[in-house]
């Protein structure tokens, strides 16, 4: 039997922006010790540049520009920098600081949460150009893949097509594993980002948290 490719759709806005608003509502709610910049500055950031993004596709990727490329690899590198910024600022405190064990350990929450959803936009981003470039036709074939999904190997999934929540699942496995699970990266510069980011989920577990909850003992 003959496997017929099909036409991917284009992937839909909404899982993207549901959860950038997400990261950005979850840094509303750090406290003040873990911050570089006052809790409004990085949501502002965040909402300036993910109105015009989605104003220029409001309901599905369809089209894509050089200023609506920077934007989005933008929003990803800001999201993911401010992450970061707060796992040194709560370790900062953690080891110089006098830490409530409770608020810690929120925190260290709150920043795992936010490095996945981070680290799945960067994924997003990277794989074969972004997600538009992703459904354009004959530009799916390449060497250009920086993962490999398991549905790439089935005939029957010829036509499927990753969206974001695809690497979000690949961000969460990777911040829980410390390693890839079902998805492999293909080149060096997504193995590096994947073992930046088990590098700094290991972080939050075995220094950030831990010592939470000693605290709180």
């Amino acid at each position: 039997m003959t496997t017929t490719r099909t036409t991917p759709t284009h992937e839909h806005r909404g899982p993207v922006a549901v959860a950038v608003l997400v990261n950005l509502a979850l840094s509303l709610f750090l406290p003040d010790e873990v911050l570089f910049f006052p809790s409004w500055v990085v949501p502002l950031l965040g909402v300036l540049l993910l109105t015009p993004l989605i104003v220029f596709n409001p309901r599905r990727l369809t089209r894509e520009t050089t200023w609506s490329r920077w934007l989005s690899t933008g929003l990803a590198v800001l999201l993911t920098v401010a992450n970061q910024l707060t796992v040194v600022r709560t370790l900062d405190e953690l080891l110089h600081g006098h830490p409530d064990g409770g608020a810690v350990l929120l925190t260290a929450l709150q920043v795992w949460v936010s490095s996945i959803i981070a680290f799945g936009l960067v994924y997003w981003e990277l794989d074969r150009g972004g997600p538009v470039a992703r459904r354009q036709p004959g530009l799916w074939v390449t060497d250009r893949a920086d993962f490999q999904f398991p549905q790439e190997t089935d005939p029957k999934t010829a036509g499927w097509r990753p969206v974001y929540l695809d690497y979000l699942y690949v961000a969460l496995t990777n911040m829980m594993a410390f390693s890839p699970t079902d998805t492999m990266p293909m080149t060096v510069r997504a193995k590096m980002i994947m073992a930046y980011q088990s590098i700094g989920g290991f972080i939050l577990l075995a220094l950030v948290i831990s010592r939470a909850v000693n605290i709180i003992s």
